[in-house]
């Protein structure tokens, strides 16, 4: 009777190994400018639930139809086209997405892009990059291939206990006088945003937890675990005559897209 205890202890113990959802950090791919590829997203609105972790559930396709052997274990998908493949907890390559013109008319899969990877790998995917992304509800993606005997890729979403802050940074004015449109040297370039470098920090501003890296037009993403925050300036500002709307106190949401616009007043005139 004990033996069958024990039995049926370890089945419950496994079924439920099977079952965890892990958490796997988007942080793995933060060192890459978010404008490495694209200077702003590439991926229509109405596709772009595909971002996130995306755990490998199975393959298919192929000549005999049963898939091949997975060699990766999560993809991650961000804004701006960038890829992740994580294999055993580790960024083994990353790249970036290319829309492709679909030709096939099935109106399911219309997002058809090619996967441009950083290096040559041994993967599937990086042999046969040219898939469509099907999202079957929110948390089923499928990888297909566009002909016949090529592999598929299925994924089930992860619980990244993460969320994203986007939004734009405008600053100025950087000239006396301005025009519309604005003069070329009148406008911002990066190193108008390091001037007023801007970070998130902790809500009592006692530890800096990123800084903010916008593009040139202003527009800027940063990943966060839950919780809630504060954005400021890197440093103090004093003795300005502008003005700006920081601090700014705000709450990141598992798996949700909060919205901030950060204005800053240079006090020229």
């Amino acid at each position: 009777m004990k033996t069958h205890k024990l039995i049926i202890i370890i089945a419950i113990s496994v079924f439920a190994a099977s079952c965890k959802t892990e958490n796997i950090s988007l942080k793995l791919l933060d060192e890459i400018s978010p404008t490495k590829y694209y200077s702003s997203d590439i991926i229509p609105e109405k596709f772009q639930p595909i971002y996130g972790v995306w755990k490998v559930n199975g393959t298919s396709g192929g000549f005999a139809g049963t898939g091949y052997l997975k060699d990766f274990d999560y993809l991650i998908l961000k804004r701006n086209g960038i890829f992740g493949i994580v294999r055993n907890d580790s960024l083994i390559n990353y790249g970036k997405l290319t829309l492709l013109a679909d030709n096939t008319m099935k109106p399911v899969l219309t997002l058809f892009c090619r996967f441009d990877f950083e290096k040559d790998t041994h993967l599937e995917l990086n042999g046969d990059p040219e898939k469509y992304f099907e999202l079957v509800g929110n948390d089923t993606l499928n990888l297909t291939a566009p002909c016949c005997d090529r592999y598929n890729t299925h994924f089930v979403r992860q619980n990244t206990q993460e969320g994203i802050l986007k939004g734009k940074i405008s600053i100025g004015p950087l000239c006396p006088v301005e025009t519309i449109p604005p003069r070329p040297e009148c406008l911002p370039t990066m190193e108008t945003y390091k001037a007023w470098q801007t970070a998130v920090w902790n809500t009592s501003k006692t530890k800096k937890i990123q800084l903010i890296h916008p593009a040139l037009d202003g527009n800027f993403e940063v990943i966060l675990p839950a919780g809630k925050y504060l954005i400021d300036f890197e440093d103090t500002k004093t003795n300005r005559i502008g003005g700006n709307n920081l601090p700014l106190t705000f709450t990141i949401r598992s798996n949700e897209t909060t919205t901030l616009d950060i204005n800053i007043d240079t006090g020229i005139r």
